[in-house]
């Protein structure tokens, strides 16, 4: 499931959230967020955000360490659990360690 928000809250009560956080004037997040809806499709049981960083509570940005975008993490209750550094839905899928039927 794709999800858009900026409530952090509302993610932090996820316990298997991918978080891609973005921005609209962002080049580099216009290329990724297609694969990234693409990964959401293909892994039907992780829900998947994404945040766009202007909107988002600037407290939920210093907590996370958000310096550059796109930033996709694996959150656990509002924890990062790990960074993803993949760009392709293949790549993301795989560093979740999920098996790719493309």
């Amino acid at each position: 499931m794709l999800k858009i928000t900026n409530d952090m809250e509302e993610i932090s009560k996820d316990n298997n959230a991918i978080v891609y956080f973005s921005a609209e004037w962002c080049g580099p997040c216009k290329q990724v967020k297609p694969q990234f809806a693409k990964a959401a499709v293909i892994d039907k049981d992780t829900s998947y955000y994404v945040v766009d960083v202007d909107k988002m509570d600037s407290a939920w940005m210093n907590k996370l360490n958000i310096k550059s975008i796109p930033q996709i993490f694996k959150m656990n209750s509002g924890e990062i659990d790990r960074v993803i550094k993949g760009r392709t839905s293949q790549d993301i899928l795989a560093e979740l360690d999920n098996s790719i039927e493309a």
